[in-house]
């Protein structure tokens, strides 16, 4: 394989991670994450880490090593660089499947088989923000009686905790609660 391909496999499939992210992420008004990236956490992220482990390790030797410019004196110098680099790029690749691991988790939940619409009726008994790089993203969690368990759902603005939640909204393949845009 020459560098050329390579980088071509490279972007692609790099590209269809960042499309599968994207679109898992704007396709839906309210969708029940928590679920999900446990799912994501207990059976995936370990093996993704292993995978990509050797993985990364050949890509950088193979492709990536030959860019290197400066030549340390000491070999133990060059050494650690190698092995700072492979785990930086092995700790992000691993990142960037462990979210379209997530986000396939949510389209295959969404758009495989049959979803089953429930009326949602309850109280919001928690509500909280994550603010990263300038984003805000509300989560709320409520105790619906229909499906008897709380349920935790990133939505599109505030709530109070207290205020009733109603909306129709569907379940998916694998029982996560969603509401499509």
């Amino acid at each position: 394989m020459t560098i050329r391909q390579f980088q071509t496999i490279f972007y692609i499939i790099i590209g269809l991670c960042i499309l599968t992210i994207v679109i898992s992420f704007t396709s839906f008004d309210f969708i029940e994450v928590d679920i999900a990236t446990s799912w994501t956490m207990k059976y995936f992220a370990l093996p993704i880490l292993i995978i990509m482990i050797p993985i990364c390790y050949f890509s950088y030797l193979t492709f990536l090593r030959q860019y290197e410019k400066k030549e340390y004196r000491s070999k133990i110098g060059t050494k650690l660089r190698t092995i700072f680099r492979v785990l930086t790029l092995t700790l992000a690749m691993t990142g960037i499947f462990f979210a379209t691991t997530l986000s396939l988790i949510i389209l295959t939940n969404a758009y495989l088989g049959d979803n089953k619409t429930v009326n949602i009726n309850a109280k919001i008994i928690d509500y909280y923000i994550i603010q990263s790089k300038g984003q805000k993203r509300h989560y709320i969690k409520i105790q619906d009686q229909e499906l008897n368990r709380i349920i935790e759902l990133k939505v599109q603005k505030p709530y109070q905790v207290g205020q009733t939640f109603k909306k129709t909204m569907n379940i998916g393949r694998w029982g996560l609660v969603f509401s499509k845009k």
